[in-house]
């Protein structure tokens, strides 16, 4: 979980000099349901480190009973007045059962799902993007990079050894890491978002191993078959997020190209890999770094002017490089409308491939100051 210790750190210095006091709830709501937290001011927080010093849970408080109840009457006791809530999709959404309290929201996950693009627009206009990227996602794309690029990546081995080999990303409903990907040239991408037509993928893979002899394929964790299936994923019924148990895709994708390809040549050279939480894993980058500070500094100003509502804190494209705009949460009701998914515009499901705008897009996730751009 890069960027967290970022914002945290920004955060904290930012309070100091203000003169506020800063505490943290242990494990993000389910420290807040316990009234359980540390003060900040008293740790060294590293905004290097990757993770988070405060520890994480999955915990919705619109399935505990009287969850917002106990949330606002902890807030009250600690004389808290006003949260930085910091995370993905699941963690964002039981801001919305605090309407009025002073909050402001820090999307914070790789799967880069929280925000908005112009639905009415071909040609993606960064000055139309609501949060451009969420933090993480950045330093997680130059992993899924290097892990399929020629460089340094799997391209390697599957040149020398003429292997077929299945890379499965994270991105249960939205395959904006698998998209990443693309700017390490793999050869075919899948996506939740676009069913897979297995017999047309199957019909390139033959064509394309038999002209270069190895092949790069990226698969995301919540791809899913024309019959609207998932290529797997396990129902786990005491889920708290309620959302089935994802990973295996790769290894399921793996099995059914080895039994369909036997005869045209070694399938054991048919592999699969799933770097699965090694994508969350270590220091946040440059970009992700920067702009936690940025985001986690404008937490606490706002908070300190005065903002008696919960708003949303956005990534805003500039001309060289990234700022932040707020906007009142109450504009988007719910979580689900500030969803966001990869559609035609970034990806082409005849080609299985990253578009040019897709591309374009993340092209402009650089390092901020003429840094070096996702490999």
């Amino acid at each position: 979980m890069p960027s967290l210790n970022a914002v945290i750190a920004a955060a904290k210095s930012t309070a100091q000099k203000q003169g506020l006091d800063l505490i943290g709830f242990v494990a993000g709501w389910q420290g807040v349901l316990e009234g359980r937290y540390i003060d900040l001011n008293q740790l060294t927080v590293d905004p290097r480190r990757g993770g988070t010093i405060l520890k994480s849970s999955r915990v919705n408080i619109a399935r505990v009973e009287k969850g917002a109840e106990k949330a606002l009457s902890n807030l009250e006791k600690t004389w808290v007045k006003g949260l930085i809530v910091i995370g993905g999709d699941d963690t964002l959404s039981s801001s919305f059962h605090l309407p009025t309290f002073p909050q402001m929201l820090i999307a914070k996950t790789i799967d880069n799902d929280v925000g908005r693009f112009p639905l009415d627009n071909k040609e993606l206009n960064p000055d139309d993007v609501l949060n451009y990227f969420t933090l993480g996602y950045p330093s997680a794309a130059e992993k899924i990079v290097s892990y399929v690029d020629f460089k340094e990546g799997l391209r390697t081995t599957a040149y020398s050894h003429e292997r077929i080999v299945v890379v499965e990303s994270m991105g249960m409903h939205a395959g904006w890491l698998a998209l990443a990907s693309g700017l390490g040239h793999p050869d075919f991408i899948i996506v939740p978002e676009f069913p897979l037509r297995y017999e047309a993928l199957l019909e390139k893979i033959i064509k394309k191993y038999e002209k270069q002899r190895h092949l790069i394929i990226v698969v995301a964790e919540g791809a899913k078959w024309e019959d609207g299936s998932y290529v797997h994923a396990v129902r786990d019924e005491d889920e708290v997020i309620n959302h089935p148990r994802f990973g295996g895709a790769a290894e399921v994708l793996k099995n059914r190209l080895k039994k369909d390809l036997e005869g045209r040549f070694d399938t054991r050279n048919i592999n699969s890999v799933n770097p699965s939480y090694l994508y969350r894993c270590g220091a946040p980058n440059c970009l992700d770094r920067t702009m936690a500070g940025k985001l986690g500094r404008e937490a606490v100003l706002l908070l300190d002017r005065g903002l008696d509502e919960p708003n949303f804190l956005g990534i805003q494209k500039e001309r060289k490089s990234f700022g932040v705009k707020h906007y009142r949460l109450a504009e988007f009701q719910a979580i689900e409308n500030l969803h966001r998914f990869v559609d035609q515009r970034f990806y082409d499901p005849d080609k299985f491939s990253i578009t040019e705008t897709g591309r374009s897009y993340l092209e402009n996730l650089k390092e901020e100051r003429g840094g070096n751009e996702i490999r």
